[in-house]
């Protein structure tokens, strides 16, 4: 689509603007009818409605190649290049539906001054009837847009079940207090029905819990348009350990406790699980504080969390007897985020509501604590979700993702694992197309590092090999074909059944204080969130007193150091879907690889209109040592979210662009990877610029520019600063058969003692730092 701005505005071909202002102006004035009509406390305040869109429109162009005749039809598309009609409306997009309609908001003047324009439509300008060109009428929202109609058959008319009641977006306390007491009032005529709790969402969106039936509901959805959704409570689940497996090694290994240390002196990983017990034989004197959200139990539930904490703090080990006799080289700080067992039996679930209070209590008690793992998610994958519980899985998708761009924080989440004893069609490793291998909601994101699983260990009876994916391990992409899971880490294995009985596990301790045996990439996850933390634990050594390395430089980092655990793989595509970059560590930055350079930069993009360049050091006299001298680059960004946007996802889209020198023409970026994901990693090889070439290099100093453009509209209710983090991390090497080393060339150049300091304030041309061979 093109942009609306101070050029031409768009011209379009074969639509009557006077039919066009009758259907939209009497479709809005029924909207108004309807709505002042409802029993919302709202109705005179705010506006709820859909906007239908055309289906096509056909649009004049003089690029002959895109319009041979003169025109060309553009599909309509609320979710992806026409999101923006809105904003030039003066509308808040709230929702894109599956079929393409759109939700929007105006309040009571600004739904008035659309409807006058509506109804003069014809006489006014292209530019504004630009803004019209894709909406074909207005509707109220429909019931089945608040409620999944098979949960809602399944309640019964006189029996009272839970729920979950959201507002829209956009209502301020006192609003959402006002549907509070209608919404009490209209339950309070039933016996059994209440209120009984409140909240926030990350994003303002307020909610209530209670109890409800059938009528209730019903009458909720149809008459209070100030409510977004209605649903049953939602819950994760964190795969426990099933009754009679894990492998439990001998209880002389357990019997002692862990040897004493200083939590606070070791890098921090928050875990969000089921708890962890306070004394701990083996954890207790890793524990830096705990979180207990308001609605969450405060003794442990089950002893999931206290093994995936023991995977944090002692890492991964071959042998019980390496586990038992290790000691902890991280810390973990312990956030409750379990439901309250509900007699059933069921004891692993994951309050999906507090998750985000437990996010922000952990950052604010503790704000060193800048690593949080995940190890929870759905049996379900995204897509079989209904289509109202599926939006709320994205919302809160949404929520984190921008929590993460808010907080700079690092949000690890594991991929995932498939119901057990189901077997894939077709069988493994080419069951990366099974749709009930595709990931759960959790694990779609964007700002998220999604951790799938391999296997570590030989086992006769296991079905994959050494190295390969897990079959249980969830299989990407995610959201807007996304390149997620992003990372790998060792979690087990199956048998042939697809089953994780004995002996084909990773270790860990149980809430005991026993060696175990367990698979999952919930026990994958929590290695690659250690590395997380050790990594930007080193970084803080290239900057200046008060200041800390960026999480995406970390991102950046653990993306470029990454390897795959085998190259001898069953199948290239599997590995990538499941695995990403691979196994991730930190010790090149305390060891850095021979043969190698590695520069790292962090810094801010001020806007969409802002430039950043930085210096980037490429010796030329190593390009003329080098026989095929290779730069890589991997960039990282934390943009904002919005969950309307279903062809970017990221409202922001960051711009990388190479040059030789100053003012010297860009270098051809290589050609694939996604168009919105923040991670960009690219491969550029240099020999055309070695020295004597014609297109040689003017000198040691190459630039990196670096640019956000605004892709989507960010969510409405929420402030987002214009400043976006952005870092790279760089790698220059020689892919020949006898390699030129870098580092002597580097460290020779003049400014090289100036690169010992990440970027901190701002500058026309920003300098990195280089990560020296010691």
């Amino acid at each position: 689509m093109e942009k609306e701005g101070g050029g031409r505005a768009p011209e379009y071909a074969g639509i009557s603007w006077a039919a066009k202002a009758k259907q939209l102006s009497s479709s809005l004035r029924k909207v108004v009818d309807a709505v002042k009509s409802s029993h919302d406390p709202l109705k005179d305040d705010r506006y709820f409605v859909i906007a239908q869109p055309v289906a096509d429109v056909e649009k004049r162009s003089v690029d002959k190649k895109k319009a041979p005749k003169g025109t060309f039809r553009e599909r309509t598309d609320f979710g992806g290049s026409h999101a923006r009609v809105f904003d030039r409306l003066g509308l808040d997009l709230l929702q894109v539906t599956d079929d393409g309609k759109a939700v929007v908001h105006a309040q009571a003047e600004r739904m008035d001054q659309i409807l006058q324009r509506s109804e003069s439509l014809a006489q006014l300008g292209s530019r504004e009837q630009s803004r019209w060109v894709t909406i074909d009428s207005f509707d109220t929202i429909p019931l089945e847009l608040r409620v999944d109609a098979d949960w809602f058959r399944a309640l019964r008319p006189h029996r009272v079940a839970d729920v979950v009641i959201e507002l829209q977006p956009v209502l301020n306390r006192v609003e959402a207090d006002r549907v509070l007491r209608s919404i009490a009032d209209l339950l309070s005529e039933r016996e059994g029905e209440q209120l009984t709790g409140t909240g926030t969402d990350f994003s303002g969106r307020h909610w209530f819990r209670g109890k409800a039936s059938q009528q209730s509901v019903r009458a909720i959805a149809r008459d209070f348009f100030s409510v977004q959704a209605i649903h049953s409570p939602l819950f994760s689940i964190a795969a426990g350990k099933s009754k009679g497996s894990g492998a439990v090694a001998p209880a002389r290994l357990a019997l002692g406790p862990s040897a004493s240390a200083d939590a606070h002196a070791l890098p921090c990983v928050a875990v969000l699980d089921l708890g962890v017990p306070a004394d701990h034989r083996q954890l207790a004197s890793y524990r830096r504080g705990q979180f207990v959200p308001t609605d969450a139990p405060r003794p442990p539930i089950g002893d999931h969390g206290a093994f995936v904490a023991s995977r944090v703090v002692f890492g991964e080990h071959d042998t019980p007897e390496g586990l038992a006799g290790s000691i902890g080289r991280c810390s973990f700080y312990d956030a409750i985020v379990a439901e309250y067992p509900d007699g059933t039996g069921a004891n692993n679930r994951v309050n999906d509501k507090i998750v985000m209070d437990a996010l922000r209590g952990v950052r604010g008690a503790a704000p060193d604590v800048r690593v949080f793992n995940l190890s929870f998610g759905d049996a379900r994958p995204l897509g079989d979700f209904a289509p109202v519980e599926r939006r709320e899985k994205r919302l809160m998708l949404q929520d984190l993702d921008n929590f993460i761009f808010a907080s700079d924080t690092i949000v690890v989440v594991a991929a995932g694992n498939s119901r057990p004893g189901v077997i894939p069609t077709p069988g493994y490793p080419n069951h990366h197309a099974d749709a009930n291998w595709a990931l759960g909601p959790w694990a779609c994101g964007f700002n998220t590092l999604v951790c799938g699983s391999f296997v570590s260990r030989v086992s006769t009876s296991g079905l994959a090999q050494v190295g390969w994916p897990s079959p249980f391990s969830r299989i990407g992409p995610g959201l807007c074909d996304a390149p997620v899971p992003s990372f790998g880490a060792p979690g087990g294995n199956t048998d042939a059944e697809y089953r994780r009985p004995t002996g084909l596990g990773v270790w860990g301790y149980s809430g005991a204080g026993l060696v175990e045996d367990r698979a999952g990439t919930s026990f994958a996850a929590p290695l690659l969130a250690r590395e997380a933390a050790h990594t930007l634990h080193q970084l803080q050594q290239f900057c200046t007193a008060g200041t800390q390395p960026f999480a995406v430089l970390a991102r950046a980092f653990l993306s470029l150091v990454a390897e795959r655990p085998s190259d001898d793989v069953p199948s290239e595509e599997l590995v990538v879907r499941a695995l990403g970059n691979g196994l991730a560590s930190s010790t090149r930055l305390a060891l850095p690889a021979p043969r190698s350079a590695v520069i790292l930069w962090q810094g801010y993009i001020g806007s969409p209109n802002d430039v950043v360049r930085v210096q980037l050091p490429i010796p030329s006299k190593w390009l003329a040592e080098a026989a095929q001298p290779i730069l890589r680059v991997v960039i990282s960004a934390d943009p904002p979210v919005n969950e309307v946007a279903h062809a970017t996802w990221a409202c922001r889209r960051i711009r990388p662009v190479l040059r030789p020198g100053p003012d010297v023409r860009a270098v051809t970026a290589p050609r694939g990877g996604h168009a919105s994901y923040p991670c960009i990693d690219r491969r550029y090889p240099l020999s055309r610029y070695k020295p004597g070439n014609e297109n040689a290099a003017a000198g040691d100093m190459w630039l990196i520019e670096l640019s956000y453009e605004d892709v989507a509209p960010y969510p409405p209710g929420m402030d987002f600063d214009p400043r976006q983090r952005v870092a790279f991390a760089a790698e220059l090497f020689d892919a020949s058969a006898v390699p030129a080393d870098p580092q002597p060339a580097m460290q020779a150049l003049p400014t090289a003692g100036s690169m010992t300091h990440l970027s901190i304030q701002p500058a026309a041309i920003r300098h990195p730092v280089i990560v020296r061979t010691r």
